[in-house]
């Protein structure tokens, strides 16, 4: 129709979690939170059901969403229940809650005592990052509680890796290391998790039970990850975005969208044509915005459209995102932010090759 259109190739989702666990060599958690880092959720989560042996979602409406796709899989919701409708939607739909504190963990006992359930948990402790998670002071306590909560299930203990440098991440992993020796003195199966996409490629000391990957599925990967690494992986991008020439026109007198042209933009713009992508379908609105070819970009985006100098064929497809790293590089972002933004309000088309 006249959404953009986001051609998602599932095939290199699929390849690029299968060689994150061939590097690990653990159990992969497929993080498709912020529907799969707008590659679609659902799609994603079907094409992922028979690799990973876990998801990971921001929020209990994004588990609801995939539910069916992960085929029974264990989805854990990253973000903790606030109050009892949150905890009783977690229990009731059995996902995995994480529990930051002693007063969620006392939150989701007393929720599932009075509606006659039981829930499983990952216990988040804090290793220096601030966002979630327990310190040490309050994970014994945490633990103590719920070993005599029989509705409660401690299944997992994690973390997250806040900075790409080995200095700080090995200091976060000796923090990570001690919580670990506490959590297994009360659950000594408990599954550890501490590495990303990121700590994924650290080596075997960051792997432990499970790493969660999230932008690696997508065929990217942090900045600063050494070549041989990513020759290693040979990760494929799996996401291209078009937008639809919707008219052409001789330039006569005025602008260009919103905004005064100069005399020589005036002269150089013989023909213009109007492209079906503004700043609402997720563009950064400014001229220079990264888009693939931008370049020709007259002026500033208008919220539905953006117009280009020359002549295009109506009806035509153009790429206008097709490698999120480069349009993050040009607009003083990170992949991430691209990727999440650039299918806001697309059509998505699906392929397996």
């Amino acid at each position: 129709m006249q959404k953009v259109i986001a051609k998602i190739n599932l095939k290199a989702v699929e390849d690029n979690a299968r060689a994150f666990k061939r590097l690990t060599n653990t159990k992969l958690c497929a993080v498709v939170k912020a529907d799969a880092y707008g590659h679609g959720a659902e799609a994603v989560t079907s094409a992922l059901s028979a690799v990973a042996d876990t998801f990971a979602v921001a929020l209990i409406d994004e588990a609801v969403s995939i539910r069916t796709a992960a085929c029974g899989k264990e989805i854990l919701v990253l973000t903790p229940p606030t109050d009892e409708v949150q905890a009783l939607c977690l229990a009731a739909n059995g996902f995995t809650a994480s529990v930051p504190d002693l007063w969620t963990a006392r939150l989701l006992s007393r929720t599932c005592e009075k509606y006659s359930l039981a829930v499983r948990v990952h216990l988040q402790v804090n290793t220096g990052m601030n966002r979630y998670g327990m310190n040490a002071s309050m994970l014994g306590k945490v633990c103590k509680f719920l070993s005599k909560e029989g509705r409660v299930s401690v299944e997992g203990l994690y973390s997250h890796l806040y900075d790409h440098s080995r200095a700080e991440c090995e200091k976060q992993r000796a923090v990570f290391m001690k919580m670990k020796a506490v959590c297994e003195r009360y659950f000594p199966d408990v599954l550890c998790h501490l590495s990303s996409t990121y700590g994924a490629l650290l080596g075997d000391d960051f792997a432990f039970g499970m790493v969660r990957v999230g932008l690696g599925l997508y065929g990217y990967l942090p900045e600063g990850i050494e070549e041989v690494l990513k020759e290693k992986l040979r990760l494929r991008k799996a996401m291209k975005v078009y937008a639809r020439a919707v008219e052409n026109r001789k330039y006569s007198f005025g602008g260009a969208g919103y905004g005064v042209l100069s005399e020589a933009q005036k002269k150089e713009f013989t023909y213009l044509t109007v492209y079906r992508a503004g700043y609402a379908d997720g563009f950064s609105r400014h001229r220079d915005n990264g888009m693939r070819g931008g370049e020709k970009n007259a002026n500033n985006l208008c919220m539905d459209v953006c117009i280009r100098k020359g002549r295009g064929v109506r009806g035509s497809l153009v790429p206008v995102m097709t490698d999120a790293e480069e349009t993050a590089k040009k607009t003083g972002t990170i992949s991430y932010e691209i990727l999440c933004a650039a299918t806001k309000r697309a059509e998505f088309e699906y392929d397996y090759r």
